[in-house]
């Protein structure tokens, strides 16, 4: 029995939101750090945890998040400037 909220499609709607919510508040900290990986080179990005800023690195770089795992996470300089979200989503 489903509850009677929910029609064909409304859970994977619930989840992309929720994804998009995540992306959106992942690129919203006020933390910032610097991604250096030997392949991709270095980026400035915003830093709620180093994975967060491995997650945000990957979608600049548009690679998969798990590829990059070996980068190097280090604080940043605060006069650098931090990369924007970009528009597009994988």
């Amino acid at each position: 029995m489903k509850p009677f909220n929910f029609n064909e499609g409304s859970r994977e709607q619930t989840r992309r939101e929720a994804v998009a919510r995540a992306r959106f508040h992942r690129w919203q900290v006020p933390g910032r750090s610097k991604v250096v990986h030997p392949a991709h080179g270095a980026i400035v990005v915003p830093h709620a945890s180093n994975l967060a800023a491995i997650l945000n690195a990957a979608e600049v770089w548009r690679c998969d998040w798990a590829t990059i795992l070996d980068a190097e996470v280090w604080a940043a300089d605060p006069a650098e400037p931090v990369a924007k979200m970009p528009i597009h989503i994988k």
